[in-house]
């Protein structure tokens, strides 16, 4: 386990229109070390909706709820999620702050790193099949069944997805143990 970099916080900033109107200085290099840095380079970041940077119905819906919020009782939210690369698992604590104009503020501090064998599953730059597997948003665990997820190094072998030709693409989901527990802490809000 790694601990040299848990005090680093990544941010962003959204305005009421959800339009990321700023970054932090470290977002570029953080970006490159989770294989993002084509997609989330700053300029292809700024001035586009945070929508368009979420992906799966689940997750943006599960965003849309958070922001309405965190706005409507203008008190910060935080979570515990998971922002993986192909290398290391990352640990994550997500703060959300309303402001006055309703613009929100995100601040993801990684909280733990822990080194793992390459997931070819989670990197970018790979020939995939038209298949697809759920992973959860929040905990990064992959579905195996309408109602079971687990840690990936176990859905593949679940899955068998090393006998496949080519690897499945990932689709973003929520499991229900992450929607329960973001949902505890909203109700929390209010």
């Amino acid at each position: 386990m790694e601990t040299n970099h848990s005090k680093k916080t990544i941010s962003y900033r959204i305005d009421s229109d959800n339009i990321i109107d700023s970054v932090s200085n470290n977002w570029s290099d953080f970006a490159e070390k989770n294989y993002g840095e084509n997609i989330c380079n700053p300029i292809n970041v700024v001035g586009f909706s945070i929508f368009d940077f979420i992906q799966g119905a689940e997750s943006k819906h599960l965003y849309e709820i958070i922001l309405n919020r965190v706005r409507n009782y203008m008190r910060s939210a935080t979570f515990q999620f998971r922002c993986d690369s192909p290398e290391k698992r990352r640990f994550l604590n997500l703060s959300i702050i309303p402001s006055t104009d309703y613009a929100v503020e995100f601040f993801s501090q990684v909280v733990r790193l822990e080194s793992r064998e390459t997931m070819g599953l989670l990197k970018n730059d790979i020939e995939r099949s038209d298949d697809f597997v759920r992973i959860c948003c929040m905990c990064k665990k992959i579905a195996i069944s309408n109602t079971e997820w687990t840690e990936i190094e176990n859905a593949i072998i679940a899955l068998k997805l090393f006998e496949m030709e080519r690897l499945p693409n990932l689709t973003h989901g929520l499991c229900q143990a992450c929607y329960d527990e973001v949902m505890v802490a909203l109700d929390k809000l209010g």
